[in-house]
């Protein structure tokens, strides 16, 4: 039965399936062209110490790993961005930023078959490479322009800063420890558990309500004038001031209705530097686009550059896409008029589709 069948969490599409998506493909790629970024492409293949470099806390049990022909360990890629960060470090070692780089590729990443998550997925995206947080406003843009095209009324784009909750920790000079289970608890929204390691911390008040507010603390543009309230120094105010001017200007072109905030967004502290977000669209459960900043990545590969960027999972969209129709003309013959048929085929097809049909028909006709 084993020649037969798919591994777990991989998945066969069938042609209306398979024409959604690359007609969403095409319109997301449509969008990153117009904002002047290139493609590349990278091996589905990378050794697997170039993940572990990149990630600190590498989770070798969601990998799909083997060996070379001389011993060493490789591993399908679990994202784009990090083998981007590798080749151009490694390709653009001479070449002067910023690099604008665009890819629509597949990842891969083992998944339980319970958690109905699929272990193959095309994630379509961008990374701007050498430009610091003033360009973050570009990379925003981008990302609601391209949540627009995706063809859903019922879109939003959550914007967070993972500066916010860091330097926090840092102001209360928090261990790594401290740091990685507190935001366990935030970003888990585990309120008991959380205030219950709060006390443990012998914190001043002003901090303890600061991380206790924290889970909660999303919405639109009146959750800025929370965060700013709760916070108690005045690092954290610059951070809230960050998000108030990025809303400003978002707000003056036009996106205004399609987006929140959530300063309880704290996963990956080891990778994002700045903005991190995510992107929902109704009868949708989990996020369909995902991204931030990540000024330090690249120094692991040996050039330090500032960047940001935001990919689209395209599999999370399909379910939830109309059929993309499209017309095609028949030409139907009879057997022993194949010439006659490609003939009349070719002429049609200049203007669209044309599927040739043998039929019991005398003479070649056409069929709209």
């Amino acid at each position: 039965m084993n020649q037969i069948r798919i591994p777990q969490g991989m998945r066969d599409l069938i042609s209306e399936e398979c024409e959604k998506k690359e007609a969403l493909k095409k319109r997301i790629e449509n969008v990153f062209s117009s904002y002047g970024y290139r493609p590349l492409k990278t091996p589905a293949i990378e050794y697997l110490e170039t993940f572990t470099n990149a990630y600190v806390d590498v989770k070798d049990e969601e990998m799909y790993k083997f060996f070379d022909q001389e011993g060493k360990t490789l591993a399908l890629r679990t994202d784009m961005t990090v083998p981007i960060a590798r080749m151009c470090a490694s390709k653009f070692t001479n070449a002067k930023p910023p690099f604008r780089f665009r890819y629509c590729s597949n990842v891969f990443k083992v998944r339980h078959t319970f958690a109905g998550q699929r272990s193959e997925v095309t994630d379509c995206g961008i990374e701007l490479i050498g430009c610091d947080s003033q360009s973050d406003l570009e990379i925003l843009a981008a990302a609601l322009d391209t949540m627009q095209v995706i063809g859903v009324k019922d879109y939003e784009l959550e914007i967070g800063n993972s500066e916010f909750f860091r330097s926090a920790c840092t102001a209360v000079q928090l261990k790594a420890d401290q740091i990685k289970t507190l935001a366990s608890y935030i970003d888990r929204k585990s309120l008991v558990e959380l205030q219950e390691y709060l006390q443990t911390l012998n914190l001043a008040e002003g901090a303890v309500s600061f991380f206790e507010e924290l889970p909660m603390l999303g919405g639109r543009e009146e959750v800025l004038r929370k965060a700013e309230e709760i916070a108690f120094n005045d690092a954290l105010k610059v951070e809230v001031k960050t998000l108030q001017d990025l809303f400003q200007n978002l707000k003056a072109l036009g996106y205004e209705d399609h987006i929140s905030f959530d300063f309880g967004k704290v996963p990956h502290l080891d990778y994002y530097t700045g903005i991190i977000f995510e992107g929902y669209v109704g009868n949708v459960g989990s996020s369909v686009l995902s991204g931030g900043r990540y000024d330090s990545l690249l120094k692991k590969f040996g050039r330090d550059l500032p960047a940001c960027g935001f990919s689209v999972k395209l599999d999370a969209l399909l379910d939830i896409l109309p059929e993309e129709r499209k017309s095609i003309t028949q030409v139907l013959y009879p057997r022993g008029k194949e010439v006659e048929a490609l003939i009349k085929a070719k002429q049609l097809q200049k203007n669209g589709a044309v599927e040739l049909v043998e039929a019991a028909v005398k003479e070649v006709e056409v069929k709209a």
